[in-house]
């Protein structure tokens, strides 16, 4: 198979898109088995962490247990045991070498689905354990009670060209491979309830939050609300809450139960960061 390649450019800071994103395969039917009930998964390569990723750089072929590769499905028949573990997987050349995107700050990061592309399921810094001279290997942990973890293996092909793997398994504990299932006690904590402290309001407006520094009591419930047209998220740097996508219009409510600083800030736009100071 031709591989069409992904083009990116080097910029100050990391590296830049040259191609649009818009690379994702089309919905086909699932062929793995198992518990590969997920995906298609968008993928790409942020700057940043996992817990604070920022600008996509690379974009990456969908994860899904079509096997895509640049965007094409490339899985075959099913072998073996009926009892193997499901898997999801994709593959992506970039025009970008190896060294580059290791020394560039990024991280591995992919999300639930298109409609909910600010959702992550699994992510992993760029770093770890070298096979060889050529391979990186990048492991993948579990992000939102996704159930998904895996790792992604970066490899040199000794033409300023990285060819890109990510693959996903699900762990079998009843949870839903594309993270439908939620705790119910974290619904509870992000309710409508307001605490015994009341609550505190956080406008989102012309791409900032109001009052960018907050301090609350324990037991306040803080609500967002995006006066914008354009979408944000209140995500916290340590995971703490997570607002999901919110157009015009759309609030998300949390329950601070502890003390501490929690500094948060808007996936769509990095620039976008508040602290709440809770004691």
């Amino acid at each position: 198979m031709q591989q069409s390649r992904r083009t990116v450019i080097g910029a100050a800071g990391g590296l830049a898109i040259a191609a649009g994103l818009g690379v994702r395969g089309g919905h086909v039917a699932r062929v793995a088995r198992a518990h590969d009930e997920g995906g298609p998964h968008p993928a790409h390569i942020h700057v940043g962490t996992v817990d604070a990723p920022g600008e996509v750089v690379i974009p990456l072929s969908d994860v899904s247990g079509e096997f895509l590769v640049d965007g094409e499905a490339s899985a075959g028949d099913t072998v073996g045991q009926e009892t193997a573990v499901g898997t999801q997987g994709s593959v992506t050349m970039v025009d970008v070498a190896l060294s580059d995107i290791i020394e560039g700050g990024h991280v591995v990061m992919v999300h639930k689905s298109a409609e909910e592309i600010d959702v992550y399921v699994a992510g992993g810094d760029v770093g770890g354990v070298m096979m060889g001279a050529n391979d990186l290997v990048v492991g993948l942990k579990e992000l939102n009670e996704s159930s998904l973890s895996g790792v992604a293996i970066l490899h040199d092909n000794g033409d300023e060209t990285t060819t890109i793997s990510v693959y996903l398994t699900a762990r079998d504990d009843g949870h839903s491979a594309d993270g439908d299932e939620e705790d119910p006690d974290a619904e509870d904590d992000d309710a409508d309830d307001s605490g015994d402290a009341g609550g505190e309001a956080v406008a989102i407006q012309d791409f900032a939050f109001d009052p960018e520094a907050l301090e609350i009591s324990i037991g306040t419930t803080v609500t967002w609300t995006n006066n914008d047209s354009a979408p944000h998220t209140a995500t916290a740097v340590d995971g703490a809450f997570q607002s999901g996508k919110l157009d015009q219009g759309g609030t998300f409510s949390h329950t601070f139960e502890e003390a501490g600083t929690f500094e948060y800030f808007c996936e769509y736009h990095a620039n976008m960061t508040a602290t709440i100071t809770v004691s």
